[in-house]
């Protein structure tokens, strides 16, 4: 397994790969496997520099730490459980915390490129870079965002991190699927009941890092296909939702993620 260190942005990154690659269970993880490629990466890393190397050698302590646990007889007994959802795994399964951080990592993942797609589109319509506000001419391109759109992108930018580095307590509900699908079908029926609505209203319904990621998911799907407006009136003001040109079409064929909560 030939990788190269720059090709992943954190430990996570790279245990996200290994998993994907080899088509493992996430939710079943085989620690020994796993944490044996790991150290055998790093390995073969010919150099690091001391920030980096403090961030996977973290994980490949998170790692071995798991994995002496599991030769417990009682939580051995429990990882051989195959769990095929988060709410599966045993409490006092040592993994449950790396398989969340897991999933939480790639669902803000997700949403990134999203993100950033939405921004090389932006840029495509500008290409010169600096937005100048020419509010006739922007709108005959029936661009979903309204408003200057890198300053958009920037307080959705800053909603992603806020919460990705938050420790937020644990709600305690019975754990649900969380799909974009469901989300984005959310979204337009509230735009039905009202000609706007707020990013911050849809976001304060949810109860864990996991929704709110999938809420801005949902969002920008429907921005990218035209089925939704964002304007924002300048930098950090509301982020508002109306009906874009597409709204009355079909959201089945937009992309569909499932998010485990």
């Amino acid at each position: 397994m030939h990788l190269k260190l720059e090709n992943f942005d954190g430990p996570l990154d790279l245990l996200l790969h290994l998993i994907k690659a080899q088509e493992l269970n996430i939710f079943n993880i085989p620690i020994f496997t796993i944490t044996e490629q790991y150290l055998s990466f790093l390995k073969q890393v010919p150099e690091l520099d001391f920030l980096t190397a403090g961030e996977y050698l973290a994980m490949a302590a998170q790692l071995i730490e798991i994995k002496a646990n599991l030769l417990i007889p009682v939580l051995q007994k429990n990882s051989n459980l195959q769990a095929e959802s988060i709410e599966e795994i045993a409490e006092e399964d040592p993994r449950k915390l790396l398989v969340e951080q897991l999933l939480e990592y790639e669902a803000f993942k997700k949403a990134s490129e999203i993100l950033q797609t939405l921004n090389a589109n932006v840029q495509d319509v500008f290409p010169t870079g600096e937005f100048k506000r020419r509010e006739e001419e922007f709108s005959q391109f029936e661009h979903p965002i309204k408003g200057n759109p890198f300053e958009l992108i920037i307080s959705l930018e800053r909603i992603l991190l806020k919460y990705s580095n938050q420790n937020t307590p644990k709600v305690m509900v019975r754990a649900q699927k969380i799909t974009i699908q469901q989300k984005m079908e959310l979204i337009k029926k509230r735009l039905e009941e009202s000609e706007i609505v707020t990013l911050k209203n849809l976001i304060a319904d949810c109860l864990s890092r996991y929704e709110l990621i999938v809420v801005i998911m949902a969002v920008l799907e429907l921005c990218k296909a035209n089925h939704v407006n964002l304007s924002q009136a300048e930098m950090f003001a509301e982020v508002e939702l109306t009906k874009g040109y597409k709204f009355y079409e079909d959201t089945s064929t937009l992309q569909d993620v499932e998010v485990q909560p």
